[in-house]
């Protein structure tokens, strides 16, 4: 029987379609993270994605566990650690967003990030790099309602100013893909139960490659984890950290690659759960005026 061949040799040779990636990767996607990310993959393909906002997120129940919270900067932990500080809050996508609660998660959420970094470790070999080269640096975790609402404005008005043909209501639902409203709604970031990271790789002192990052600085129509636009190098490397993730039991949000959750509504609508588990933490207005 001949031999398969390489990863490697796999990666030059394919299509740089999400459909074609999949399909030189069936023995991954038989693993439970790759057919959670496959499943993924086929609601988003078919239209099917929610946004944090649609009816059938926000009717799932939150039964709030009481969970504490903990702070990253209270903990060292090799593989997985805060970006850079900022010059001023959101000054960069290359810091983290730098406000106070920005490096503070459920702890359950800390846990899971580290099975992640195992899993980073574990599928290594199959993406091309070695076990401990690949790390998580976090973007921000909990978030403020008032900075959420900051953030939700910012965007819209930025829609509007682009699309000035869209209906308040039309600017509204495109606005909720990036940036969840607090009107009506548990943004999950307000509960601790959300993180965004990026991937740090060790020997190049640099970050992994996944395409541009964030939503805050303007648009950027590649942030949907399967958006086909990007090199397959970076679909490669988004892979390598959806399975990653999904293997810890972190929930990716379709349309930002970087967004990972669990314990809230978005995770149990994918893992079809009763209930979610984290509600919105008791927190003062940042300090820090988001400009």
């Amino acid at each position: 029987m001949t031999p398969p061949l390489p990863f490697q040799y796999h990666s030059r040779m394919m299509s740089a379609t999400w459909k074609d990636l999949f399909a030189g990767r069936r023995e991954l996607l038989k693993t439970g993270e790759g057919a959670a990310v496959f499943r993924q993959y086929e609601l988003f393909s078919a239209g099917s994605a929610p946004k944090v906002v649609d009816p059938k997120i926000k009717e799932i129940p939150i039964y709030e566990n009481g969970e504490e919270l903990i702070d990253l900067k209270t903990i060292f932990d090799p593989r997985i650690g805060m970006m850079p500080n900022p010059v001023k809050p959101f000054g960069s996508p290359d810091c983290n967003s730098g406000l106070a609660n920005a490096s503070k998660l459920r702890q359950g959420i800390f846990l899971r990030l580290e099975k992640m970094a195992d899993a980073l470790d574990v599928l290594a070999p199959s993406f091309g790099f070695e076990a401990g080269q690949i790390g998580i640096k976090i973007f921000e975790g909990l978030r403020d309602l008032s900075t959420q609402k900051t953030l939700y404005d910012r965007k819209l008005a930025e829609i509007l100013s682009l699309s000035p043909e869209l209906s308040l209501e039309e600017a509204h639902q495109e606005t909720c893909k990036w940036v969840s409203p607090v009107e009506n709604n548990i943004p999950v970031h307000s509960t601790g139960a959300a993180v965004d990271i990026r991937l740090w790789d060790n020997y190049s002192r640099a970050f992994l490659d996944l395409g541009p990052f964030g939503v805050i600085w303007g648009p950027n129509p590649h942030a949907p984890t399967f958006s086909e636009g990007i090199a397959r190098s970076q679909k490669l490397n988004r892979l390598y950290g959806a399975m990653s993730a999904a293997r810890a039991g972190l929930t990716n949000y379709f349309y930002e690659y970087w967004h990972f959750s669990s314990g809230d509504r978005y995770d149990a609508w994918f893992h079809q759960k009763p209930h979610a588990i984290y509600h919105s933490a008791i927190l003062k207005p940042s300090v820090h005026r988001v400009n």
